[in-house]
């Protein structure tokens, strides 16, 4: 009887081993039965949930959702608890604290891109808190600069909404070097490996967003660049292209002293507007870019002054551009 007794616990035994250790389903569990018990979830990574996404730092998950909302501006936790395989209250926690950064703005069951975010590429700073007007001629404006742009060189770029919109055309140039006192141009290229950009320092004035003064003048004393592309406030044939205040007046000039050539780059609202400061004539700039010019006789007067290129006829005056 106890043969027999101990015949049947070695068979049992001899089964069990059997379908533990050398089962198709199961496999080999030996590593997972000797395993220390924190380290057995190693072996099943199917069966808990484990993915390459999932075993990632917080930092990185995060930075990969920042890469995501940029390109799609919206997400949604579904979508990213499948992709990353972590919990929606992990991924709650995550949009909560990149909401706080003012990255995105929280929705139910989501996220979206933050209207005031400051991506690299994506620079949607506001100037002085308001609105843009006249945007659609500003990036045509922007579209028309940029073909007075090339590969390697140093360019200047001035602050303002429009000449934001020529940053925005500059993305896909290499090796370009790009000094400037705006900082949403900065923020707008602080993305691009193949774009250098230099801030020329100074006190920042909040409704351009440029920083400005002494500072920014010491170091244009020092540089020399191919282009410089300059805003303005207000446009008068009599006495030329006006700013806001004498110190920005002051900086515009500098930023033109070292430019081998000066583009004056305004939307068609800015003629016969003024500011309370003029900083240069016509024949201090060697090119005017504008949208358009619906008064004929002002063209006229205008182009008696300067060489004058609009987005309208672009192609026949833009023949003779030096590139």
């Amino acid at each position: 009887m106890a043969e027999e007794n101990l015949r049947n616990i070695l068979t049992v035994i001899i089964m069990v081993r059997k379908v533990l250790f050398h089962s198709p389903l199961t496999g080999n569990l030996s590593p997972f039965i000797f395993a220390k018990p924190f380290e057995r979830f190693r072996y099943f990574p199917h069966r808990t949930g484990q993915t390459p996404e999932s075993s990632m730092f917080t930092e990185e998950r995060q930075k990969k959702i920042l890469d995501l909302i940029q390109k799609t501006g919206r997400l949604r936790i579904a979508e990213l608890t499948e992709m990353f395989g972590v919990s929606e209250v992990t991924l709650r926690n995550d949009l909560s604290t990149l909401a706080r950064q003012g990255y995105l703005t929280r929705t139910h069951g989501g996220a979206l891109l933050h209207e005031r975010s400051i991506f690299p590429g994506k620079a949607t700073l506001t100037f002085g808190g308001k609105d843009v007007p006249c945007l659609a001629a500003k990036r045509r404006i922007g579209k028309l600069a940029a073909g007075f742009i090339a590969d390697g060189m140093n360019v200047l770029l001035d602050a303002g909404t429009t000449i934001l919109e020529i940053a925005r055309n500059l993305h896909r140039f290499k090796n370009l070097t790009v000094i400037t006192d705006s900082i949403p141009v900065a923020v707008e290229l602080s993305g691009q490996e193949d774009i250098t950009v230099v801030l020329t320092g100074g006190v920042l004035r909040p409704a351009s967003l440029a920083v400005i003064g002494p500072e920014s003048w010491s170091m244009l004393e020092r540089i020399h660049v191919q282009r410089a592309f300059i805003g303005a406030r207000g446009v008068s044939l009599e006495r030329g292209f006006f700013c806001g205040n004498t110190i920005e007046g002051e900086t515009k000039r500098r930023m033109m002293a070292c430019a081998q050539e000066k583009f004056a780059v305004v939307d068609g609202s800015k003629f016969n507007a003024t500011g309370l400061v003029p900083f240069a004539g016509f024949e201090e700039f060697d090119c005017l870019l504008v949208d358009r010019i619906a008064d004929e006789v002002l063209r006229e007067k205008i182009e008696e002054k300067i060489r004058l290129i609009t987005c309208v006829n672009r192609k026949s005056n833009s023949q003779g551009a030096k590139k």
